[in-house]
């Protein structure tokens, strides 16, 4: 091999090293990090749960939707706050609907909740 051909090939290789690391910290460490939701969830994790629809409503002050969901792990409450799409929201889910949900874990008056980020994070099964 020439002295051009063995620098072609070695730039080469470090590109390819050089994107595959770039696929492995920006696109396979982007779903890691959200979790099935369970007793043990930590308030800020991101989570996801799955089941159906125990009971719903809207708040008298804010139209917020509070929904409540039974899942493996047992009930579960949802919070969509007014502006992340509670009226879509509590339109197309009805009762007994079966639904995925993704959010962030909080603690309010010291019961976990799921709060909704975006409409697009509850989905029907």
């Amino acid at each position: 091999m020439e002295k051009e051909e063995k620098v072609v090939v070695i730039l080469l290789s470090m590109i390819f090293l050089s994107l595959s690391i770039s696929y492995l910290v920006f696109f396979e460490t982007a779903d890691s990090d959200i979790s099935a939701f369970s007793s043990s969830s930590a308030p800020g994790e991101n989570v996801f749960v799955e089941g159906s629809v125990i009971s719903k409503r809207l708040t008298y002050s804010g139209n917020h939707l509070i929904m409540v969901i039974e899942s493996i792990s047992g009930p579960v409450k949802i919070f969509v706050p007014s502006d992340n799409g509670a009226g879509a929201i509590n339109s197309q889910v009805e009762k007994d609907s079966d639904v995925h949900i993704f959010g962030v874990v909080e603690e309010y008056e010291g019961e976990l909740e799921i709060i909704v980020q975006d409409k697009d994070d509850v989905l029907l099964s």
